[in-house]
């Protein structure tokens, strides 16, 4: 990197790095800030957003306490919603959700509370939404079925590298071009993040909504679509 390039520079790289997916990218770049100017606040919050993309959960909750203000003072929203994604990446659910409603308390517009569905209540939204989808989706469904997690796994992670902790779904298999006799004998299914979606919108209908586009963008990898292609069709 260029030693003399400014700060203020170097943060917006940081930034469309983390925004493109390059989180090992944006996390040498927080470094290099904070090597900069130690006390760099911004920078230290981007570079515990890189950990938690980058599944470094444990570091990532360290890095968010460390940037908590003193009692007398008011938390940062910002602080307070990675702090609460970090604890839902590492299955500590009501944690997180208490941080969540800290950035709602103070900054709702920003940061609204997450909209949480019992298991049955996703299940009814979920079968509306399968059946108001395109002929060619439903048709699909028949071959490759949905399954609903909460969240995506480190575990998942090992075995598609491409995933982190805030994907809202993911197609698991071969798409329809790519078949050939004696498969690898997996079964291939879409999987869909609960809480992720559940915080994708701010009411049901939002929430509703994420879960269309996102079975629309995985049963299109499944029938084969790249990223541009569903880009061009406005899946992406």
């Amino acid at each position: 990197m260029n030693a003399s390039e400014p700060i203020d520079a170097l943060l917006e790289e940081a930034d469309v790095a983390l925004d493109d997916g390059e989180y090992e990218v944006a996390f040498e770049i927080f470094e290099d800030v904070l090597g900069r100017d130690p006390g760099h606040w911004g920078a230290a919050l981007g570079r515990a957003e890189a950990l938690h993309m980058l599944w470094r959960s444990e570091e990532a909750l360290g890095a968010a306490h460390a940037l908590m203000p003193p009692e007398d003072e008011e938390d940062d929203p910002d602080r307070a919603d990675l702090e609460g994604r970090i604890l839902e990446a590492l299955g500590r659910f009501e944690e997180a959700d208490r941080m969540f409603a800290s950035a709602a308390e103070l900054e709702p517009a920003e940061f609204p509370v997450p909209v949480r569905l019992g298991a049955e209540d996703f299940k009814t939204l979920l079968d509306k939404v399968l059946g108001a989808l395109p002929r060619v989706i439903r048709d699909a469904v028949l071959e490759v079925p949905v399954v609903v997690e909460s969240k995506p796994t480190r575990e998942m992670a090992d075995h598609e590298p491409h995933i982190n902790p805030e994907i809202l779904g993911l197609f698991v298999g071969t798409p329809v071009g790519e078949k050939v006799l004696g498969g690898n004998g997996y079964g291939d299914v879409v999987l869909l993040f609960q809480r992720n979606l559940e915080r994708a919108g701010q009411s049901r209908e939002e929430v509703s909504r994420e879960i269309k586009i996102t079975l629309l963008h995985e049963y299109g990898h499944y029938l084969g679509f790249d990223e541009e292609e569903l880009e061009h069709l406005g899946l992406g």
